[in-house]
């Protein structure tokens, strides 16, 4: 787990970065939530991918770790879209996305433990986002950062 958080460190660049966060809930960690972003400066598109421990779920956690990124890739870099997936077995995954209004974008075929399985491929729009954005989020610090992002200005509001 260190070492795929240092390469991701390592190989940030403007033009290919990934900023892996961690949940903490009385002061534990819970879960971690990814937004990544290749081109982001041109295409504005993100990924999105997040963990959380089985004894923290259906308590909203995902939910909210989930829109905290979509509040800095939407309102913080001025993101576009945002995309994500989750295995047709992964309800959980799968009902915070559709909570959050992503819509299906098609399906990939992998091989998981020897045996396939199906990732389903979702999509959200900014503007879907604003109509289901119902968590509250607050950003500090975020101007000088922009750069690191692939961003040469200043979002509004971040």
């Amino acid at each position: 787990m260190l070492q795929y958080h240092w390469r991701c460190w390592a190989e940030w660049r403007p033009e290919s970065w990934e900023l892996n966060l961690v949940a903490v809930r009385d002061g534990v960690v819970v879960g971690t939530q990814g937004v990544s972003g290749r081109e982001f400066g041109v295409g504005r598109e993100v990924s999105t991918g997040s963990w959380l421990g089985r004894a923290h779920h259906g308590q909203g956690l995902g939910t909210e770790m989930r829109a905290a990124v979509l509040y800095l890739a939407f309102t913080g870099l001025g993101a576009e879209h945002a995309v994500s997936g989750a295995y047709t077995d992964n309800a959980a995954s799968l009902g915070v996305s559709r909570k959050l209004g992503y819509r299906d974008d098609g399906i990939e075929r992998h091989v998981v433990r020897g045996k396939p399985a199906v990732l389903r491929r979702l999509r959200l729009t900014a503007e879907r986002w604003r109509e289901h954005h119902r968590v509250p989020v607050r950003i500090e610090g975020l101007a000088e950062c922009l750069p690191a992002f692939g961003l040469g200005d200043h979002r509004s509001g971040a």
